[in-house]
């Protein structure tokens, strides 16, 4: 026989409602207040019984009345203070605090206008995450794209976090590996991931069998979460992408985090991943920015390191042209001018591009000017031009290593005798075009002078072959006309191979004979269809325009080559210059 009636499961669903509908009407504001009045009925049954009365009633007929007029004040004084002092602490104690998720989502986007750096924003993010939440600590962390590895920048209310502001700072208490127990869950998980004390002995535990190496990772895990206070992490994703992560310390009140505060926390995060995901735009564009004032700065540098124009000398006029392919490149070419109207000519074309060539080419330019003058201030039988060359590929190869090697040509020409020599380090042979036909080319080799008359077509070549087998030796290549040819004495390419062994070779110049020494951009330089330049073209060109100055035919290569490549980027450095006995 039953005593009590029996409750149905569905009438205690139904009182759980009850009473949950009840707790949210029920506030602490109204709670006090009806305290208060229970306090305040208290008071006046007490005042208005019993001996009291009929205190009151020997006073006169009105003195109960009179009495709780003067009484009421004092309720009503008593109230305010309950109200302004005692009310926000127990609100604080029993309930979270409150706020408008709509207008925190506002406020975000108009301080992320306003914000004038991407620090500054996440400081005004972390302060209202934690001035609406009442944590004790709010922090952001930001994937670096280097490293994987999920770095702080923006701690609140924290000692320290200044430090960590600085996008520059790196440290390693505030940063979680991209391999970290807690990121790799997050990765996996569509909510926020709750933390608890409990959780780290949990996880304790859970690797205490692991590697070494893996305990060590996840101890300085735990240091870095710790010292955040991290008791939720939200996931800032952005196209299924882990960008960074949003950590909350507990609240001053000690409430959990409800699901709407959750809730507003998720769409704050969504928020944070376009912004920073704007930041990493704002950051490549602010280095990308700075990466071409400095390579503006360099192309400056680069273009003082190149002669500002040529030296004057009887009988001689030269000019040159240098345009890199990317602001900064590694062609070089140079005048020299030394005591008994001795000059110096250069053309260099360092392998590779930008920065690391221009690098390279400076230290080519250093090398050359230093060995240049050492080499002509001895007597002219105490060294040679091979020498001077065979110094600065050893020195070259000691300061690179060997990892890199330039094309060189370098010559000197003697105003006095009209002679130049050269050494030819695997560079493009320069052209040597000889304005007379029938003239011959009087060539040094080292034996005595020998001529060479010039032929046309194929009797210059069956002429050659003649010298060839007689044992002559003929180091003007002819090229299939009567005034070109080809300046191919020298050796390998300096900078690769300490042991190189070079040759030098002296040619006689005479009136009207034009030298073009050149990179391989100029002969290389393609149009919209992919055809080189070439060199047969520049051997045409020369002979259509050898009778002008040497500016004029700078010029008038220049401009032949860019209507060549009209409508086609520029794949590698132009330079070339022209030098002329009038």
């Amino acid at each position: 026989m039953r005593i009590f009636p029996r409750i149905s499961r569905p009438r205690i669903k139904q009182l759980s409602r009850k009473v949950r509908r009840l707790r949210r009407h029920l506030t602490v504001a109204r709670g006090l207040f009806f305290v208060e009045l229970l306090i305040a009925g208290g008071a006046l049954l007490w005042l208005m019984s019993g001996g009291r009365a009929a205190f009151f009633d020997r006073l006169g007929k009105r003195a109960d009345f009179v009495i709780l007029l003067l009484l009421l004040p004092l309720f009503w004084l008593l109230h305010l203070a309950v109200k302004r002092y005692v009310a926000p602490w127990l609100d604080r104690y029993f309930s979270p605090a409150r706020y408008d998720e709509r207008r925190i989502l506002f406020d975000l986007g108009q301080e992320a206008r306003a914000a004038k750096n991407i620090n500054q924003l996440y400081q005004l993010i972390v302060n209202q995450i934690a001035g609406a939440l009442d944590t004790e600590s709010v922090s952001i962390f930001v994937r670096d794209d280097a490293t994987g590895h999920y770095v702080c920048r923006m701690i609140s209310s924290k000692p320290g976090a200044e430090e960590v502001s600085d996008p520059g700072d790196r440290y390693e208490r505030f940063l979680l590996e991209h391999d970290a127990f807690t990121v790799k869950r997050l990765r996996h998980l569509a909510i926020p991931l709750d933390i608890g004390p409990e959780d780290f002995d949990l996880w304790t535990r859970a690797f205490s069998t692991a590697s070494p190496k893996t305990r060590e990772a996840r101890e300085r895990e735990r240091a870095t979460l710790d010292q955040v206070q991290s008791r939720l992490l939200l996931q800032i994703m952005i196209k299924e992408q882990l960008v960074g992560i949003l950590s909350l310390g507990p609240r001053r009140s000690r409430h959990p985090f409800s699901p709407a505060d959750k809730e507003m926390l998720m769409a704050v995060a969504g928020q944070l991943a376009f912004v920073i995901e704007n930041s990493k735009l704002v950051e490549r564009m602010v280095a990308e920015e700075r990466l071409r004032r400095e390579l503006a700065l360099a192309a400056e540098v680069q273009r003082r390191l190149l002669p500002d124009q040529p030296p004057t000398s009887p009988g001689l006029e030269m000019a040159g042209f240098c345009q890199p392919a990317r602001g900064v490149g590694g062609d070089y070419y140079d005048f020299l001018s030394f005591e008994n109207e001795q000059i110096g000519i250069a053309v260099a074309d360092v392998a590779g591009k930008g920065i690391s060539a221009a690098l390279l080419m400076s230290t080519v330019q250093a090398t050359l000017r230093s060995q240049a003058m050492a080499h002509n201030s001895r007597r002219q039988d105490e060294s040679s031009l091979a020498d001077l060359v065979s110094t600065m590929n050893i020195l070259l190869c000691q300061s690179t290593g060997t990892a890199n090697y330039v094309t060189f040509f370098y010559g000197q020409f003697d105003g006095r005798t009209q002679q130049l020599t050269y050494v030819n380090a695997g560079h493009n042979p320069p052209f040597l075009y000889r304005r007379q036909e029938g003239e011959p080319i009087k060539i040094s080799n080292g034996n005595g002078q020998q001529e060479l008359t010039s032929l046309t077509g194929q009797a210059g070549a069956a002429m050659a072959e003649i010298k060839e087998a007689q044992g002559d030796a003929v180091p003007a290549e002819f090229l299939g006309t009567d005034r070109c040819s080809k300046l191919t004495a020298g050796g390998m390419v300096i900078g690769m191979f300490k042991n190189s062994r070079y040759e030098q070779e002296t040619v006689h110049m005479q009136h009207g004979d034009v030298l073009v020494a050149f990179t391989d951009g100029l002969s290389e330089a393609l149009d919209t269809q992919g055809e080189e330049y070439g060199e047969t073209r520049l051997e045409d060109l020369l002979a259509d325009i050898a009778h002008l100055s040497a500016n004029e035919i700078r010029n008038e290569i220049v401009e032949h080559v860019q209507v060549w490549c009209e409508g086609a980027p520029q794949h590698d450095d132009l330079t070339f210059i022209v030098f002329k006995v009038i």
